[in-house]
């Protein structure tokens, strides 16, 4: 049941964020107005017109960059790579038709560079699998990833710092069923290690053990009745998860889990969600089960940064003693398109904040003592997209847990630097 805490607490930590990112202010509204301008005062310039898609789509207002092109094409329908920026923008809204005859025309013109045909080509491979009802992507991740832990003076445990390797793989398959409300079935999956620190209990020292973190799921995505055919939608899915973080301490389920999504305007998506996880299988734990809820939203400002806020909490069970432990956290977080260096890099940033509580069993006492805890964090996410299918990622978290027994407090840093890979 510890490790249900701990998951937690984990969880809250990697949210979080390391500031109020002032440059989202002042370098993404300059680099979408710049390019706007520059695209108004050229019209006929394909590389102004290029950037301001690149930044249009990067900022989340592809409703601006489809009619901009649009317009442009009218004048210069031969026009090769604006073609092929055209086909990319329909794909990406699911105009998949659309994106297949931008593709098909601008390979004909001829006037594309080798890694252009290259591209319009492996975009036209994705495009007919869409159209097929099927698409798919892989995302694998490698990097470094550091932990620092300072626990409270006279405590039981002395402060660390480790480093280590980290790795995740994770995807998806869809398959459209093929019914006007766009349902879907969607298997995915995903699995993460590293080295981390991990004490069962808050009166023996912890040591570094492998973390695996994995999960895989099948999911209905179902559009609901409503007026808009996207703007409310039901996810049910049947999944299995672990955390394991030695042979003696494993947290091992398999559950069911529901969740609306509601748009009420193109910038607004609500979201709320229920499950139950069966956590027999596991190991070193105490809960049997577990109940958990989930609800938030999100709101697009202009120029593609977001505001978002969420509240999870679970409640864990244990044959013939109930109700065992509670956990909740609530999270707010604010990002978005920060940067563009046209041909570098596109850099995207979150920040978040998260606090919670948590009231579960210590395992060095046994079932009947509960120890509770409060926790708080902060956390910087930064992804730096080099192309459409690589990136490079930096993530600061900072969190702080304050037990009911004080020599128990600690406070932890980490750090992740990572390169990922998509394949699609």
């Amino acid at each position: 049941m510890h490790s249900s805490f701990s998951m937690i607490l984990g969880f809250a930590a990697a949210l979080l964020c390391t500031g109020i990112l002032p440059a989202g202010a002042q370098g993404l509204y300059p680099a979408y107005d710049d390019a706007f301008s520059a695209r108004i005062a050229n019209p006929t310039d394909n590389r102004a017109l290029a950037q301001f898609v690149t930044v249009a789509v990067n900022a989340g207002q592809y409703d601006q960059a489809i009619s901009s092109i649009e317009q442009y094409l009218i004048k210069y329908p031969r026009d090769a790579r604006a073609r092929l920026a055209a086909s990319r923008l329909y794909y990406h809204v699911g105009s998949y038709e659309l994106a297949r005859r931008q593709a098909q025309y601008g390979l004909e013109v001829g006037d594309l560079s080798a890694d252009e045909q290259q591209e319009a080509v492996r975009l036209l491979t994705r495009i007919e699998r869409a159209l097929r009802g099927v698409t798919w992507e892989i995302a694998l991740t490698g990097g470094m990833f550091s932990e620092s832990t300072d626990f409270e003076p006279d405590g039981a445990e002395d402060d660390r710092t480790l480093v280590s390797p980290y790795g995740r793989a994770e995807g998806f398959v869809r398959w459209d069923l093929g019914t006007p409300s766009a349902d879907a079935l969607v298997l995915s999956g995903s699995l993460a290690a590293t080295e981390r620190f991990f004490t069962e209990d808050l009166s023996v020292p912890g040591a570094e053990e492998t973390f695996i973190n994995g999960n895989t799921a099948v999911t209905l995505d179902k559009g609901l009745p409503n007026s808009g055919i996207d703007s409310l939608r039901l996810l049910l899915s049947v999944f299995a998860a672990t955390d394991r973080f030695d042979s003696d301490v494993h947290e091992t389920g398999v559950g069911l889990s529901g969740r609306f999504l509601v748009r009420p305007t193109v910038e607004t998506t609500l979201f709320a969600g229920a499950g139950y996880v069966d956590l027999s299988g596991s190991k070193g734990i105490f809960a049997d089960s577990r109940a958990f809820y989930e609800a938030g939203g999100s709101y697009r400002l202009r120029n593609g940064q977001a505001l978002g806020m969420r509240l999870v909490g679970s409640t864990d069970f244990a044959s013939g003693a109930g109700d065992i432990g509670r956990s909740y956290m609530g999270e707010i977080r604010y990002g978005g398109v920060v940067m563009e260096i046209p041909d570098l890099f596109v850099w995207s940033h979150q920040v978040a904040a998260s606090a919670g509580h948590s009231d579960t069993p210590d395992l060095s006492f046994g079932i009947g003592a509960n120890i509770e805890s409060d926790f708080w964090g902060i956390a910087s996410e930064s992804d730096f997209q080099l192309t459409e299918s690589q990136k490079v990622s930096v993530d600061l978290a900072y969190s702080e847990t304050d037990f009911e027994i004080a020599s128990g407090d600690r406070n932890s840093f980490e750090l992740l630097v990572s390169y990922t890979l998509t394949l699609n």
